[in-house]
Parts: C-alpha cells; structure tokens; sequence
C-alpha cells in the first residue's frame, strides 16, 4: 500500500477517533448533569420532609410529592444506566478504531523503513558499480 493511501487512512481513522470521543464527553456531560439533578432532588425531598415535620398543613400534600420525587429518581436512574452502557459501547468502538489507526500507522513506519533501506541498497549499488569501474579503469591504464 502506498504511503499516501496509508496516511489518509490513518487521517480518516484520528477523525473518526476525534469524532467519537467528542460523542462520549457529550454523554460523560449528560450523565454528570443527570446525578446533579438527583443530588439536587434528595435534597430538596429532605427539606420538604423537615418542612412537612414542622407543618402539619403541609403534610397532607408530602405524600403525592414524594412518591412523584421517588418515580422522578428511578427515571433518573435508568437513565444513568442507559447512558452507562452507552459509554461503555463508546469506548469500545473507540479502542477498536484507535487500534485500527495504529494498524495503518505501524504498516506505514515498515512501509517507510523499507523504502529507506531500498533507497539505501540502490545508492549502494551504485556506488559498487561507480568503484568497479573505476577499478577496471586503473587496472586497464596503469599509471
């Protein structure tokens, strides 16, 4: 495979890495601003439980408020978990495809290597065949 065939395939491979990470941050957020609304929900439940303890008018309407804060926290959860098995599918496809960018970029530190060494094998030879000639000129015109 070419040289400029494997550095667009690893340039493809880094975007898609890039793209994907930036996916899993944007997740990673959702998931941080989910928990801090369930913090925030437990503790605006316990000072409506503390107020609820402290007025009895209130008290009648706790029970409706804290059944619909408790649906709301098990939604809340599920959700977490949803976006947890996303995350963790995210960083799957992530490490499958950074392993595939290495791939191509391993093949084109060989590719490069190689083509070094021929380079290097043609001067040689050039240089063999240079000093040969030379070889046989001096040997053919003694001075």
């Amino acid at each position: 495979m070419a040289l400029k065939t494997m550095n667009t395939l690893i340039k493809l491979h880094k975007r898609r890495v890039d793209v994907m990470r930036r996916e899993m941050v944007a997740i990673e957020e959702e998931r941080k601003q989910l928990l801090q609304l369930s913090e925030r929900l437990k503790q605006e439940h316990a000072r409506e439980m503390k107020l609820a303890a402290e007025e009895p008018k209130v008290a009648g309407f706790f029970g409706a408020y804290s059944a619909r804060i408790k649906e709301r926290q098990e939604s809340i959860r599920e959700e977490v978990k949803r976006l947890d098995a996303s995350i963790e599918e995210k960083a799957a496809a992530i490490r499958e495809e950074f392993s595939e960018q290495k791939k191509y970029e391993i093949a084109r530190e060989h590719t490069k290597k190689r083509m070094a060494e021929e380079a290097r094998v043609r001067v040689q030879q050039r240089f063999d065949e240079i000093g040969a000639q030379q070889y046989f000129k001096t040997k053919d015109n003694p001075v």
